[in-house]
């Protein structure tokens, strides 16, 4: 089989649908109105939290969006969170990265995309008691709370307590939404790394954004490549690592492999790709030379076959070969020589910090 190495993924990105943040941008929200509501559902009275547009049918649209996601993956699709500013607070709001990737990638362990998010943050420049009162049910494992839309259709004119009961009114075909959680944040410290609201705390602190150059180094890492590779491994071909790991009668014909310098984790990719080389029909082979059709061809692979472990690792020249091809991929992919004998291809690893586990190399 051609040289493959499973732990530097294929470019692949994950990119949520902007439409959310345009139509609650367009849709002129003003406020958020609150209180508690009984709700069927939980069964109890909850507090509900409503946005207020001026502009119903887009706030609709946006909410529209929000059930879909929720009604894909959970309740959890839609992450909303609310940070305390001085006199005020930001609301904001987003696809959960987890969720947007069961709904792109589903379970797919071969695949770690790039994900790209957006959030939608709403500054509102006052802060009622009621936000306290939510911060405390918030604390609980599971704090239900419902999320809605309302029109505003007042005068406009300014107020101190904000729009009048009266001047908000429901809007036929928004649905109402059932968070399990609404984490309320008091201080900048609270907000989770990850959080869109970390877009408020570190506003302007260039130093703290990730460039391309950060990513592609982090991503090509000797620990991120070593975790990427175990975990797709074990993805690909569970049954054949485990007998690889398990099997007595193998540890021995494996445990020579290392008189060629050839580490386990060299091995056992190494035998999963002439595994799968056995099991590709002939146009799936034709596809393999290729990074990205190799992975199209194998993304439905099921290891399903019971072979003769006791003879798996018998061949030893190809396997060895196998190895090389492997490592120089690797190597190529790191932007390093990629030298034509395995033994070379061995210190070179070995010099980059690639050949042992991260984790325990000394």
């Amino acid at each position: 089989m051609p040289g493959a190495d499973y732990g530097i993924d294929r470019p692949s990105a994950v990119m949520t649908a902007p439409d959310f943040n345009d139509n609650l941008r367009a849709a002129d929200v003003i406020a958020c109105a609150y209180g508690d509501v009984l709700n069927e559902q939980v069964g109890s009275v909850i507090p509900f939290v409503s946005l207020v547009a001026k502009k119903p049918e887009l706030l609709t649209k946006a909410f529209v969006q929000f059930k879909a996601w929720m009604d894909a993956t959970g309740p959890d699709a839609l992450n909303v969170e609310i940070l305390y500013s001085a006199l005020g607070y930001y609301i904001s709001f987003a696809p959960d990265y987890q969720h947007a990737m069961w709904r792109t990638v589903g379970v797919d362990r071969l695949a770690t995309p790039i994900y790209w998010g957006i959030t939608y943050i709403k500054t509102i420049d006052t802060r009622q008691a009621f936000l306290d009162d939510l911060a405390m049910h918030a604390k609980h494992p599971i704090a239900p709370v419902i999320l809605g839309g309302m029109h505003y259709t007042g005068d406009g004119m300014p107020r101190p307590g904000g729009p009048r009961p009266n001047d908000l009114k429901p809007i036929a075909g928004c649905p109402d939404l059932l968070l399990l959680h609404l984490p309320v944040y008091k201080t900048p410290e609270e907000v989770p790394r990850f959080s869109g609201l970390v877009s408020v705390v570190n506003a302007g602190n260039e130093s703290l954004r990730d460039t391309p150059e950060d990513l592609d180094t982090q991503t090509k890492s000797a620990a991120s490549v070593w975790r990427a590779r175990e975990r797709r491994l074990l993805a690909l071909m569970p049954v054949t690592m485990h007998m690889l790991r398990t099997s007595e009668p193998l540890q021995a014909k494996l445990d020579a492999f290392a008189a060629d310098g050839i580490a386990r984790w060299q091995l056992e990719q190494a035998l999963i790709n002439q595994r799968l080389w056995s099991l590709a029909s002939s146009s799936q082979r034709a596809r393999f030379q290729n990074a990205n059709d190799r992975y199209k061809a194998i993304e439905s692979f099921v290891e399903l076959d019971s072979p003769n472990w006791a003879s798996i690792a018998d061949d030893r020249e190809s396997i060895v070969q196998q190895v090389l091809r492997d490592s120089r991929v690797l190597l190529k992919r790191l932007g390093a020589m990629a030298p034509a004998t395995l033994p070379e291809c061995e210190e070179e690893l070995k010099k980059l910090g690639y050949l042992t586990d991260p984790g325990t190399a000394v």
